[in-house]
């Protein structure tokens, strides 16, 4: 009883306390629990702490109580002060491997493995921060500390905070004072996508320092730039809000632009500036739309997209299904690439009425029906993802385009239904066209299951010459030239057939000119049988819907997608904002968007839109030769 006593003592006595050292702070408009922290000279913790509602957001005119001076800051853990060691962090980029990041740096692939095991643990990613190993420092040493401070740390409180509109992982992570890698490990179900409505479990008491981790300690890098397009009627005020530069730095990084900018100009930009959302109006565009755009009268744009939120109407249910179910992650990444394009076309003042619906499909059902009255004053439709469904939406919206996004298969005669992914017969058809133009020798090595296919090329190319009677060296040498290059045409399904095959070439590769071509790149390519420096030292020639190779424009992409989202776009994202965008800008031309539609040809970042009418419907004809090249880079083929 006297313990009880002396507790309950204790707890009047702290609440006493409260009620004489905290000073009281109305909240003004714009201000974050960071900003009034760091304005006081506390922690968010603080805060949080005299002011548990405030993890729920602050409204303007709310009052907080705020510790005053003589409270005792929260004592923070000491940090254990290691040896420093002063490591480079290098970004991955676009197609780079960890051999050639460590051929880059000269050090060896397991030094870069144990330098950065916990970053490598699901893979390496475009946009990972990896720790470069010193020679000789020993990478054991370098990611002791790390994992010491990790140890030391105490199993924090925790509260939850909902995804609204607009947020982004880093946002939310700034907002509560705590890190993005830490928001991350919560929350495993979001590394990839952050879905709006998702519960996120945050930590009360996470207050991150400015350096967490000093055992790695970046080597300052040189002021880094990148090549920005100067858009139509973009002036140096329009650009300077979008970048925070002023027309003074502008010029002095670029001296030609000292009379004032003209559309197209290239201009060196800080990479650390704010990317304009826009993206380059001469963003390798075939007929250049953006610089035809008429903004006019108001468009409407329908996006159907299958998010089936009936099925996660528990929080239990929708992160087992963003765990596994990998058709609502290409959903999610679809719709954020195609937030992207959405934002902008507000950011070039287009007058753009958008509608998202979730058109509750599968492949074997969906809830079109319903959505008749909702998207009838549509002057575009991009959706439903399955051919089926994208079909019935054709059917049911006979004026209005409707954009198949993701479907490749061939549809019915539907007039109005527009295939954006070229089908694989466009696919064979473009490389067999470009190995026409090559003027060269074309040699076909066709398997045995693939009459069709023999078939086909005879049919596109007569002049080709096929290998009969079995892959054998003598055989193949009988139809190579030595005046011309040979273009050899393997089209196989077997391993063994295309391992034999490339190795054979490789061999008389030193007597012939000799580059390979197939008609697909299939996962068989991948096959340990078949070496990649085989396949690049043949230079292999294949034809994608998507362009593999790494430009300023998927760069600038990349770039404005992980500012927006907290993570880099994946191959659907990339899909959702070309697919909007070009319809967006089809939208805004001085012809009506059927005529557009049919008579101009378009390229945004990653994809090509050449639509042609064909057996009462309309496909995409836009397709990419690729070409695997040295350094183990892939190159769009010339």
């Amino acid at each position: 009883m006297k313990y009880l006593v002396v507790l309950f003592f204790s707890l009047i006595c702290s609440v006493s306390a409260y009620a004489q050292d905290y000073t009281k702070h109305k909240v003004e408009k714009g201000e974050t629990v960071a900003s009034i922290a760091k304005k006081y000279k506390i922690t968010p913790y603080d805060v949080y702490r005299l002011n548990p509602d405030a993890k729920n957001g602050l409204k303007t005119d709310t009052i907080l109580l705020i510790p005053d001076g003589k409270t005792k800051p929260v004592a923070e853990p000491a940090k254990e002060q290691p040896t420093k060691v002063a490591n480079q962090v290098h970004e991955v980029a676009a197609k780079e491997t960890l051999y050639s990041i460590a051929k880059k740096y000269n050090i060896t692939v397991p030094d870069l493995e144990k330098a950065n095991a916990d970053a490598l643990k699901d893979g390496l990613k475009m946009g990972q921060q990896l720790v470069i190993p010193i020679k000789g420092s020993g990478v054991e040493a370098q990611a002791k500390v790390a994992e010491k401070q990790q140890a030391k740390k105490n199993e924090p409180s925790y509260f939850f905070h909902v995804v609204e509109a607009g947020e982004t992982k880093y946002s939310i992570a700034k907002k509560f004072g705590m890190s993005l890698q830490l928001l991350e490990e919560l929350n495993p179900e979001v590394k990839d996508t952050l879905p709006l409505g998702f519960k996120l479990k945050l930590a009360k008491d996470a207050i991150i320092a400015e350096v967490e981790a000093p055992a790695v300690v970046p080597v300052p890098a040189k002021q880094a730039y990148t090549d920005y397009t100067v858009q139509p009627k973009e002036t140096f005020y329009s650009l300077g809000k979008a970048t925070g530069l002023t027309e003074e730095q502008i010029v002095a990084l670029n001296p030609d632009a000292k009379d004032g900018l003209k559309e197209g100009m290239v201009l060196k930009l800080p990479t650390n500036a704010p990317t304009p959302v826009a993206l380059p109006a001469t963003m390798g565009s075939i007929t250049g739309l953006a610089a035809t755009i008429k903004k006019g009268e108001q468009k409407e744009l329908a996006l159907l997209l299958p998010f089936n939120l009936y099925r996660v109407e528990s929080d239990t249910v929708r992160s087992k299904l963003l765990r596994t179910d990998k058709f609502i992650n290409l959903t999610l990444d679809f719709y954020a690439g195609a937030l992207v394009a959405i934002d902008s076309a507000k950011a070039m003042g287009l007058p753009l009425k958008v509608k998202i619906v979730d058109s509750k499909e599968t492949s074997k059902s969906s809830d079109l029906s319903s959505l008749k009255g909702s998207i009838s004053g549509a002057d575009v439709i991009i959706g439903p993802f399955f051919q089926a469904h994208a079909e019935s939406a054709a059917a049911m919206f006979p004026a209005i385009p409707v954009i198949s996004p993701l479907a490749k298969d061939a549809s019915k005669p539907y007039k109005n239904l527009y295939q954006s992914i070229p089908t694989d017969e466009s696919m064979r058809l473009a490389l067999i066209k470009y190995l026409r133009s090559k003027g060269g020798n074309v040699v076909a090595i066709v398997d045995a299951k693939k009459a069709s296919s023999k078939e086909f090329i005879k049919a596109n190319f007569p002049e080709a010459r096929f290998v009969e009677g079995g892959i054998t060296t003598d055989n193949i040498k009988a139809l190579l030239s030595k005046d011309k290059p040979n273009y050899v045409l393997l089209d196989a399904e077997g391993i063994t057939t295309i391992a034999g095959t490339t190795k054979l070439l490789e061999e008389i590769q030193a007597t012939y000119n000799i580059q390979l071509a197939v008609m697909d790149k299939t996962d068989k390519l991948d096959h340990d049988e078949v070496p990649l420096a085989r396949l690049i030292k043949l230079k292999m020639l294949y034809p994608a819907f998507m362009r593999d190779d790494e430009t300023p424009q998927t760069l600038l992409f990349a770039k404005v997608f992980r500012e927006k989202n907290g993570y880099s776009p994946s191959t659907y994202a990339t899909r959702g904002f070309d697919v909007t965008f070009d319809a967006i800008l089809r939208l805004f031309q001085p012809e009506d968007l059927v005529t557009v539609l049919g008579t101009k040809a378009s390229e945004q970042v990653q994809n090509r839109f050449i639509y042609t009418a064909q057996n009462g419907g309309n496909y995409n004809t836009g397709v990419y030769i690729m070409q695997y090249d040295t350094d183990f880079n892939v190159i769009q083929a010339q």
